[in-house]
């Protein structure tokens, strides 16, 4: 059994390995850096989710062990402003039509709320334990959040919270 499931993975493996190489546009997508620059907090601490508000151009980064969430703008690629009480700020979801956006806040088990026009945190809402990744459901007005060690999945209804 063991053999065989390895197989199948290794065979998998292969077929994407194969599939990349003979790909048309193989070549043409390399990676390239077009900027550089630092951004405050402790040095080698963890970065995690990063998120785009395309209406006012900013990157949304979260700073994971530093607790710390970062509004860039990709304009200058300064940062506007840093946004603290986000414990363990992991994932970052931005909602355009409500100009806010959602951290998942791993240390306090909490989904922070910031509003784009006051650029702070202006709610907080409880999970189970860990929340994490999240996405977005435009058309149903819900933000997806897991929670990772309570094996649950968080939904909020942005537009009450």
């Amino acid at each position: 059994m063991r053999t065989k499931l390895f197989s199948l993975r290794f065979g998998g493996c292969v077929c994407l390995a194969l599939a990349g190489t003979f790909s048309p546009n193989a070549q043409a997508q390399t990676l390239k850096q077009i900027a550089k620059f630092d951004l405050p907090g402790p040095g080698g601490k963890r970065f995690d989710y990063l998120t785009i508000d395309e209406d006012d151009h900013y990157l949304l980064s979260t700073h994971l062990a530093a607790g710390q969430t970062y509004v860039i703008d990709l304009g200058t690629n300064k940062v506007v402003v840093t946004i603290t009480d986000t414990p363990g700020a992991e994932g970052v979801e931005y909602v355009p039509e409500l100009k806010k956006f959602y951290i998942s806040n791993a240390h306090d088990n909490t989904i922070g709320v910031v509003d784009l026009k006051q650029m702070k945190v202006v709610k907080k809402l409880k999970t189970e334990a860990k929340p994490d990744g999240s996405a977005y459901a435009a058309p149903f007005h819900k933000l997806y959040v897991s929670d990772e060690r309570g094996k649950a999945e968080a939904v909020v209804d942005v537009q009450k919270d």
